[in-house]
């Protein structure tokens, strides 16, 4: 098995959790069962992901975290579901980017790249999120964007350093 499906299914298998997870709590179980629906219809569209079913179980699995936040379910949870869900879209993107390829070396480069990049984003992402929600900052709008900047700035940074460790 390689290591994008593997990130596949761990994704999968986290992004169904939170979700239903949320909703479990809340008491809310026709949101459990629509989670569970939804994980299966995101292993339909792994079969078919050169169609527009990909898009739409993104679709679905960000509205279930969107409801789940209008009905007070968990935010942390339905922002983790969604999150991972956006990184589940990813890897199904990739295999069809990569389906038609041979797996040689430069394939296999690109596909262990391709992953880095989606676990900093992921990890970063809901990062931010997590501290978006426990912090409660009042600060000028022009300290926020220069905040952004440094951020963006030092991601990149990271990123240049893990290449050269890595790449060598």
């Amino acid at each position: 098995m390689s290591l994008r499906k593997i990130f596949f299914a761990a994704c999968l298998v986290l992004s169904v959790l939170c979700l239903a997870a949320g909703y479990g709590i809340a008491g809310q179980w026709i949101g459990v069962v629509m989670a569970i629906v939804i994980g299966l219809a995101w292993l339909f569209a792994r079969k078919y992901s050169a169609s527009g079913l990909p898009l739409i179980c993104l679709l679905a699995s960000v509205g279930m975290a969107v409801a789940g936040q209008l009905t007070g379910v968990s935010p942390l949870l339905m922002i983790c579901g969604s999150g991972i869900a956006l990184a589940v879209w990813d890897l199904l993107l990739l295999d069809v980017t990569l389906e038609s390829n041979s797996s040689g070396e430069q394939t296999l480069q690109y596909e262990n790249k391709h992953l880095q990049s989606l676990i900093l984003a992921l990890s970063s992402g809901l990062c931010a999120a997590f501290l978006g929600r426990l912090l409660t900052l009042q600060t000028p709008f022009i300290l926020l964007v220069l905040f952004v900047i440094l951020t963006v700035l030092s991601l990149d940074l990271v990123w240049g350093y893990i290449e050269k460790v890595v790449y060598r």
